[in-house]
């Protein structure tokens, strides 16, 4: 049984269909806790106003998912949003914490070109990640 599962989202449309694959694993295991988690990779050169309205957005969004998830019948779910340096690390991080036995997440992220089967985040969390992974395309 998938007891908790973890879902990296940021608003590119492999995140919005790995959101689709994990809310329909919840509900086939009906004791299954959702968190969906969004990073904010912190760069220094980005400004406080810049990083305020992004904040904002992100909150916007996780609402969003979070409506969906709730929507969909889910009744065990939450929504996450923390910062750093590499998105791969505090999903890994998060999923340690968690207790986390399965990772869904996008084969690329929003800004990644389409020449790459797989983006920096997925495959460095392909490399490290300690229970199941779920990729998708």
């Amino acid at each position: 049984m998938l007891s908790r599962i973890l879902v990296g989202i940021d608003g590119s449309t492999h995140a919005d269909k790995a959101f689709e694959y994990a809310t329909s694993l919840a509900k086939r295991f009906e004791e299954s806790h959702l968190l969906i988690v969004n990073i904010f990779e912190k760069f220094a050169t980005v400004g406080y106003s810049i990083t305020a309205e992004l904040q904002k957005d992100r909150e916007e969004m996780l609402r969003k998912y979070l409506d969906r998830a709730k929507a969909m019948g889910l009744k065990s779910v939450d929504i996450r949003e923390e910062e750093g340096s590499s998105a791969a690390n505090q999903i890994l991080e998060i999923a340690k914490r968690e207790n986390i036995d399965t990772i869904v997440v996008g084969s690329r992220g929003q800004y990644l070109a389409e020449d790459f089967l797989l983006g920096s985040t997925s495959y460095k969390l392909a490399q490290s990640a300690k229970c199941a992974l779920v990729i998708i395309r």
